[in-house]
């Protein structure tokens, strides 16, 4: 058993979501700056997040007054899943449903049920929490360890939090979680490599917080600069329009910079996971 492979977890924190591009990968603000990391937004408050895959499809072979065989069917309806929070945040429902932030300071207003509906971008949505090594006789058993859910092509509905006396309102969002052929980075899925080529969400676990940071190309930046400073124990994996690069050969990392030479072309997508203290 490798390590932290075997672990468990406890709470919710450091939910993010962030548009997903045509191209599959992130999609950056288009006045976000060059070099600067994008990491979409943060949903503060976050209480649960869960992940449901349906049942199996089963179909039940029968004959001679007896069922002899149970076929497990491929499911007929998709990966369903839900976010509750304790905050309203309206950056993010107006990302989440297409629509704007609109007002003068101090009053801002964000419509909701509008006729945008059913036009709601495709999103990735990731929770992280805390846990621990549990695997008996690991030498790293008790250690901490950290858990991320990923969805990788979601569509997520807001509801806004009810009024009521004497309790904290909660937003909840709906997600449904479509499959995607390629991983956060954007590199396709193999059977070879991952033993699937579609998947509509996965787990991760990490010794360390994760992270995952994007970037845009312009043809003449080739320095990035990290939201966090990655850990050293971890080598961060970066892909280029989808593709894995080399540490060294195609870029390094130091000091929360990751500098690639030469300059990745006008509008190129840089992805980069890490995981940080």
């Amino acid at each position: 058993m490798a390590r932290n492979e075997t672990v468990t977890t406890i709470g919710l924190r450091h939910v993010r979501v962030a548009k997903r591009g045509t191209d599959n990968l992130i999609e950056i603000p288009a006045d976000w700056p060059a070099g600067t990391a994008y990491n979409g937004l943060r949903i503060g408050g976050a209480l649960a997040m869960t992940a449901t895959l349906p049942p199996p499809n089963r179909v039940v072979a029968r004959g001679d007054d007896r069922a002899y065989h149970t076929f497990n069917l491929p499911p007929t309806e998709g990966v369903t899943g839900e976010l509750r929070v304790s905050k309203s945040a309206m950056d993010v429902m107006a990302l989440l449903t297409d629509t704007l932030v609109f007002g003068n300071s101090p009053v801002r207003k964000v419509g909701m049920g509008t006729d945008r509906q059913g036009l709601e971008p495709a999103v990735l949505l990731w929770g992280c929490n805390m846990g621990v090594d549990t695997e008996d006789g690991s030498p790293y058993y008790g250690q901490q360890v950290w858990n991320t859910y990923i969805f990788l092509n979601a569509l997520c509905t807001p509801s806004p939090a009810s009024k009521e006396d004497q309790a904290i309102g909660e937003v909840t969002y709906a997600v449904s979680a479509n499959d995607a052929t390629v991983d956060e980075l954007g590199v396709a899925f193999t059977r070879a490599i991952n033993g699937f080529t579609k998947a509509p969400y996965l787990m991760i676990t990490t010794l360390d917080q994760f992270m995952l940071d994007s970037f845009e190309g312009t043809g003449a930046v080739t320095a990035f600069t990290l939201s966090e400073t990655p850990s050293e124990e971890i080598t961060p994996q970066v892909a280029q329009d989808g593709a894995v690069l080399t540490e060294e050969e195609d870029y390094t990392i130091s000091e929360g910079v990751l500098t690639i030479t030469p300059a990745p072309a006008d509008g190129s997508k840089i992805l980069v996971e890490y995981t940080y203290a």
